[in-house]
């Protein structure tokens, strides 16, 4: 496939519409794609990774906040893409999410990449597009080897790559590796019929596709991934960042930190992300925190997330 074709052919569905419970208080304040990592909007770096990859149209879904969302994404957005939004005025869950923003595209027989806009996640999406279409599946997940895959509902796949069960289930013995769903996938444009008005796009759609033997493609990519679920592994995450610990194209770290340009690392100052226009009082001193945009820190903080709301101690 030419990379002109992969340009005119792809388009890419951003899910940025969930509720990220597990993240308050931060998403009480912002809501979880446009809460700050290494001081750009979380959902930026999906959309960037689809830039790269060669995707130029990306519809992503809103919910809470839905006004703050699409003005957050639509500024980080980067240049040459077009973004569209799906508004959701009640929580349609990934099937019912996928079904409605699909109405948004202007090539509805083209397939569609699925990215969360809560991951850090950088697969081959080249690779996987060119699979998927080489197969002519329904649908191609990417899956990723973890320790502990149940964690993220076990997908299992046979030797040839296909997905034999979802969720653990049912039992299968073709089944000759266990992983975990990244999140990402590519959907044919017939895949959309199959969608539900309202829930879950995995126990609707992938679970009537398996038990039907409809071919669903399974293909690994172990690069690396992030899931920002609690606020602990918000805070890791920042300060794997800011340590290079995660490498992530554009994030440049200035020893062990991630700063505005108005400051620098110092003795006060260490192996912290800072966000703009925050304040530091004299003699205040921050290590391993991660710091919001408009913060005035006057106390003395250590592996801490603080925002101009909340300080929540990290451990």
């Amino acid at each position: 496939m030419h990379a002109e074709e992969y340009h005119a052919l792809v388009q890419a569905i951003l899910l940025a519409a969930g509720l990220g419970t597990r993240l308050q208080p931060l998403t009480d304040v912002r809501p979880k794609p446009i809460v700050p990592v290494a001081n750009r909007p979380l959902g930026a770096f999906a959309m960037e990774h689809l830039m790269r990859s060669g995707v130029r149209s990306i519809v992503a879904n809103t919910h809470p906040q839905a006004d703050k969302v699409e003005s957050t994404l639509k500024a980080a957005c980067p240049r040459g893409a077009e973004l569209r939004f799906s508004r959701e005025a009640i929580l349609l869950g990934t099937g019912g999410g996928l079904k409605k923003a699909h109405l948004s595209f202007d090539d509805p027989q083209a397939s569609v990449i699925v990215v969360n806009g809560d991951t850090l996640f950088a697969p081959d999406l080249r690779r996987a597009y060119a699979e998927h279409l080489a197969r002519g599946v329904v649908a191609t997940m990417i899956l990723r080897r973890t320790p502990n895959p149940e964690r993220f509902g076990a997908i299992g796949i046979d030797e040839e790559g296909w997905v034999r069960t979802l969720l653990g289930t049912p039992t299968d013995p073709r089944v000759h590796e266990a992983l975990m769903f990244t999140g990402v996938h590519i959907l044919a444009p017939e895949a959309f019929a199959a969608m539900p008005e309202s829930g879950c796009v995995i126990r609707t759609a992938y679970r009537q596709w398996v038990d039907s033997r409809t071919p669903v493609l399974g293909i690994i990519d172990d690069s690396p991934w992030a899931d920002l679920g609690t606020v602990s592994e918000y805070h890791r995450l920042n300060l794997e960042l800011a340590s290079g610990s995660f490498e992530w194209p554009g994030v440049e770290p200035r020893d062990g930190c991630i700063l505005p340009a108005s400051l620098d690392p110092s003795e006060n100052i260490r192996r912290s992300v800072v966000g703009e226009d925050v304040e530091v009082a004299n003699g205040v001193t921050l290590d391993r925190c991660v710091v919001w945009p408009g913060t005035t820190v006057t106390r003395s903080a250590s592996n801490a997330v603080i925002t101009p709301e909340h300080r929540i101690e990290c451990g």
